[in-house]
Formats: structure tokens, sequence, C-alpha cells
């Protein structure tokens, strides 16, 4: 039942983990749909006609619009406002954009209410631009030059401030520089609208720019001391990742990482090379939480081609690093294929696996197919280039593969605990088998010694040729502790098997007991010259064990012995109501205070023996019932006292 109670606990509490961890991955994701709409991706569309938008219809002031980027193209020119002065002298435009043209300009005409202010955002036309309204310069990102050693580089995003004045019309005139790569020179998606509502809007990305990208570097900084307090390389990778997606970002790290100043052409090089790297962290991932579905070898010759693909990104050209990232996707499909056939091929062998290894392999699945389609799409797609469609992919699965690896920590530091429960009960039962060996080897000393005494007097006696009138008596003695040993080493036997679980008690005559202690006992008294005497003061019968009870009388009268010298050592057994009182005296130099407390502690000693006499003899006589003390001690002589029951039908 307590088995069962514990099983039920523990199942409550995972199931209450599972849920708690749901109901935080469902309130991020709410979070996250909440930040999301406040970008408000989709919004009405309006469509210039010809190079003129004509909005003089429509309310701006109560909605923000998409505006579509079908403006006049002047390719391989940098066209300045008084070259569209003359009507009848128009620069020649292009039907279509021609991405190749390292110059061009793009033009629009806004028909909208008089007097009124309007905001258009946008991000920067790859990779330079310099921006007209009415004629004037309002804006230049970067440098733009027809020059490519005066051009400088640069990207971020733009808010143009616009106002329509009497006519209700405007002219706005995009000028751009590419000498960076041969795709750019297009206008990015574009959104036109009241100030307040642009400026509403921008908040809204901004918002939705450090929740993702700030949020997942403190994930990844998160991950990364718990990798290193862990040794975890689960985690390990899971901080890279979240580093990565944060940094694909491109708004977040433009707008709110770099100075104003930065290396345009170095941030785009990594910036190239974080979205090459994106796929990768795919592969890395079943390699990082099924470190046996991906050997050492294949490991290692993947981690190669990276650091060589890494090399490259800073080594090629500028025009060639996109070329790089397509190969680096291929690369990682084809490494995919690879592992997704292996984990197959292992999942075979081992023909079972836990559903937190279903739910991994699903979620690391899911993170590839969304940064295969990210990557796919980043060209194409102004929301897929500048912010990406990974973060709440990544953010949610990234997440759930933390529960999963601190499920397995736990799991494992669970097992630790286990084990540890089990090493120290295995400690517990060496420590009992050692004193049991120490307690048995105590035990089976005395009557060795009283077997080797008589047998040493008898055989002196014998080269004597005198025996002395007490031989018989002796041989008998040693023969009553030969059996006596035999009995106690069957005892044993007995008791390691497990054929008997506790001693039998009897009836026992205190007479009987203190003549056998008396007979057992003498020889070891004469040795140190001492003299012994024992008293029965009653006539009543115990209720114990006589093998057991003899011990003590003849363990304590040995140990008085030890420490008395040419003196008397008596035993006396007396009536105390319903038990028996004995009392083992000496004259020996007494206890030392700070000794007496201790000397019914297993393994104390001060005389060089292994300190389990008294422990024994206490012990002993507490299953009898009864109590073992140290009833006096001084420079007279010390008094050992215990009782027994007595048998309740005398």
């Amino acid at each position: 039942m307590a088995l069962y109670g514990k099983q039920q606990t523990k199942g409550w509490r995972n199931g209450t983990r599972l849920l708690l961890t749901i109901l935080v991955l469902a309130g991020i994701g709410l979070i996250y749909v909440y930040v999301s709409s406040r970008m408000r991706v989709r919004m009405p569309e309006v469509k210039p006609v010809d190079g003129v938008l004509d909005v003089r219809e429509i309310p701006l002031d109560q909605e923000m619009y998409h505006l579509v980027n079908s403006w006049d193209y002047y390719p391989g020119k940098l066209y300045r406002p008084e070259d569209f002065a003359d009507p009848d002298n128009m620069p020649e435009k292009s039907t279509a954009p021609d991405r190749d043209q390292h110059l061009g300009t793009h033009r629009l005409r806004i028909l909208a209410k008089p007097n009124q202010y309007l905001s258009m955002a946008s991000y920067s036309i790859d990779y330079s631009t310099r921006v007209f309204v009415n004629g004037q310069e309002v804006l230049n990102v970067g440098y733009v030059s027809e020059d490519p050693e005066e051009t400088v580089h640069g990207g971020r995003y733009m808010t143009i401030p616009l106002f329509t004045g009497e006519s209700g019309e405007v002219e706005i005139i995009y000028q751009y520089a590419n000498f960076m790569h041969k795709d750019g020179g297009f206008i990015q998606a574009t959104v036109i609208g009241a100030p307040v509502l642009v400026e509403n809007y921008e908040r809204g990305r901004a918002l939705f720019s450090l929740f993702t990208g700030g949020g997942l570097l403190l994930f990844a900084f998160y991950f990364l001391l718990y990798s290193a307090y862990q040794r975890s390389r689960e985690y390990g990778i899971l901080s890279l990742c979240c580093v990565l997606i944060a940094f694909r970002n491109s708004h977040f790290v433009n707008q709110y990482l770099l100075p104003a100043n930065f290396n345009f052409e170095l941030n785009y090089r990594c910036f190239i090379l974080t979205v090459s790297m994106l796929p990768t962290m795919a592969v890395y991932l079943p390699a990082a939480y099924f470190p046996h579905v991906i050997s050492r070898k294949n490991e290692r010759i993947f981690f190669s081609m990276n650091l060589v693909m890494i090399a490259l990104h800073f080594l090629l050209p500028t025009e060639q690093l996109v070329l790089m990232c397509h190969i680096s996707y291929y690369i990682c499909s084809a490494c995919a294929i690879v592992v997704l056939v292996r984990f197959l091929w292992y999942a075979f062998r081992k023909e079972r696996f836990s559903r937190s290894d279903v739910v991994t392999l699903l979620i690391i699945l899911l993170l590839f197919l969304v940064m295969l389609w990210e990557g796919i799409n980043s060209g194409g797609n102004s929301v897929v280039a500048h912010f990406g469609m990974t973060p709440f992919a990544l953010l949610i699965g990234i997440l759930g593969l933390s529960v999963i690896t601190n499920h397995k920590i736990q799991q494992r530091m669970e097992m630790l605990s286990e084990e540890q429960k089990k090493n120290a009960v295995l400690g517990q039962i060496n420590a009992m088998n050692r004193d049991f060996l120490q307690t048995v080897a105590h035990e089976l000393r005395t009557p060795l010694s009283v077997i080797s005494g008589y047998a040493q007097l008898t055989e002196m006696q014998i080269e004597k040729g005198k025996l002395s009138p007490q031989t018989p008596e002796r041989l008998h003695t040693i023969r009553s502790e030969a059996d006596r040993l035999g009995a106690m080493v069957s005892n044993l036997m007995a008791y390691t098997y497990g054929e008997i679980n506790e001693a039998e008690l009897h009836m026992v005559d205190p007479k009987e007991l203190l003549h056998n202690a008396a007979l057992v006992a003498e020889p070891i008294c004469e040795k140190q010259g001492n003299r012994l005497e024992t008293v029965c003061e009653t006539d009543c019968m115990l209720h114990g064990n006589f093998e057991l009870l003899l011990q003590v009388l003849i363990n304590l009268i040995v140990n008085a012995s030890r420490h008395t010298e040419n003196g008397s050592i008596s035993v006396k057994v007396g009536d105390a109501g319903e038990k028996a009182e004995f009392y083992v005296s000496d004259t020996g130099s007494g206890i030392a205070d700070e000794v007496a407390i201790h000397i019914f502690e297993r393994g104390y000693t001060t005389d060089g023996g292994n300190g389990l006499g008294l422990a024994i003899c206490s012990d002993t006589v507490r299953m009898h019932g009864g109590e073992l003390e140290l009833a006096s001690t001084g420079p007279q002589g010390t008094t050992f006292r215990f009782t027994i029951p007595k048998e309740k039908n005398t």
C-alpha cells in the first residue's frame, strides 16, 4: 500500500509538471501572438498606376495601407528631381526592375488630399539609398554614388514624413547604389498612412523585434550557463540556436544592437552566415539529443565542412555569399536525410522509443522544415528577409526541447539519487557485516581461550608426569566449551541461511549459570592472580537463553580480570521483584570518568581491544528485557549490574 501510494504521488507530480509546462508554453504562445498582431502584416493594398498613386478617396487618416511597389524605374543611372522637371524631356524608364544593375532610380507621385500629413515607412533599398521628397533630399542611408570607391553601403529602417501641401501632390525619388551583390535595388515592403498610425505600427515592429531577439539572447545566455553547469551538450546547442535566430532578425540587430557607424560589409557577411547556419543547427540538434544515432566520424566530417563554410563566408567576395548560403542549405538537406535514415535504422534496432524521444524528433523535424522554408523565401519575402519566420517556431521548439532536456537531467538525477541511496544501504550492510564479523570473532574467542588455557595446563601436567585431581573436571570443561563453540557455529550458520530468526528463551537455573561461568573463567582469573567468588541468593528460575547469559557473565568476569591483578572478582545474583539482579564486582583500579560514558559504545576501546565486549553484553541483556549498567567505579573497584526477568511460573 505504501509503494502504491508513492507511485500515485509520483504520477500526480508528473501530471502536474506536464500541465504547468503546457500552460507556460501556451502563455508564451499567446504573448507572441499578441506581439505579432502589433506588426499588422496583413493590411489593405494601394497600387500605383503608371508611377502615380491616387489616394484622394482613400481614408489614410483612419487606416494604414500596404503600398504595392510598382514605381517608375530608371536603371543604370542616378536621377535627381530636376531631371524630371521637364515633362517633355523625361528619362526613359524600364518596364520591369533589373536587379543586375548596380545603380538605379525609383520615382513615385502621390495624389492625396491637400494639406494632409502622411508617413511612409519601409526598409532602405539594398544596399544604399538616397531619398528625395518634393525636390528636397531628406535621407541618405550609407552614401549613394556612381563611383564604387565613394559608395558607402548601408541599410536601415526608414520613416519618411510627407506633407501634401495645397496641391495635394508629393513626388518621391529613391536612388540606390549596389556594388555588394548582383541581386538588389528593389523597393522593400512599404506602408503608408497617418503619422500616428505609422508610429504605432513601428512600435509594434520594435516590440516584436525586442521580444523575439532580446528574449532569444536571454535564453541563449541561460542555456549557456546551464550547459556549463550541467555539462549538457543539448543545452549548448540550444544556446547556439537562440543566438543564430536572434541575429537572424536583422531589424533587431541593425536597430538595437549595432552602433550608428558599424561596418555594413562585415554585418552583411555575418547576416548571410547566420542564414547559412540555421539548417546546420537542425542537423546538430539530433546529434546532441541522440548521440548514438550519428557516429563520431560523421559528426567530425560535418563539423569540418562547417568550419570551411564559415571561413569562406569571410574570404569570398560578397557577390558569392548568397551562393554559399544555398550550398549550405543543400548540404544540410542531404545531411538531414542521412540523419533521418540512420535514426530510422537506430529505431528499428532499438525496437522501442520513449515518448520524449518521439517528441524531440518531431520538434527537430519541424524546426528544420521551417528553417528550410525560410531559407528558400528569404530573397522574395520582406518580412522573412528582415524578421524571419522561425522565431516563434524556434522559441516554442526550444522551450519544448529544454523541458525534455530538463526532464532527462531530472531522471538522471533521480537515478543518481537512487544509486546513492543503494550505495548508502550497501555501506550500512557492509558496516553491519563488519560489526557482525567482529562480534562473532569476539564470541568465538572466549571459548577458544578457555579451551587453549586448559589444554596448555593439562599438557604441562602430562609432561611433568603428574596430573592434578581437577584434571577430569578441566577436560570436561574443554569438552563443554568445544560443544558450546560447535553450537555457536551451528547457530551462526542457521542465522546466515535464515533458518532461525531469534534466540530461544526458556527456563534458566541461576546456580547452574554461575557454576558454569566459574568453571570457564576461573583459570583466566588465576593467570592474573585473581580469586573468583560466586554467590547465588535466589531460588527462582530465570526466563532467558542459557548460552547467551553464560556468555554475558564470562565476558564481564574476563573483562574484570583483565583490569585487576592479585585481587578478587565476585559474581552475585539476588531477587529484585519480578527480576533477578546480577552484580559483577572487582577490586581493580576503576574506570576514569571520561572513559565510563563511552564503555557501551561499539568499537570504543582504550586497551587495544575491539571495543565490542560490553556492547555485546548490553545488547544481549536488553534482548532479554533487562538493562546492563555501570553501578559504581572508583579506586576500590568497579561493579556492573544487570537484571534478567524471572520465569513467571516460578
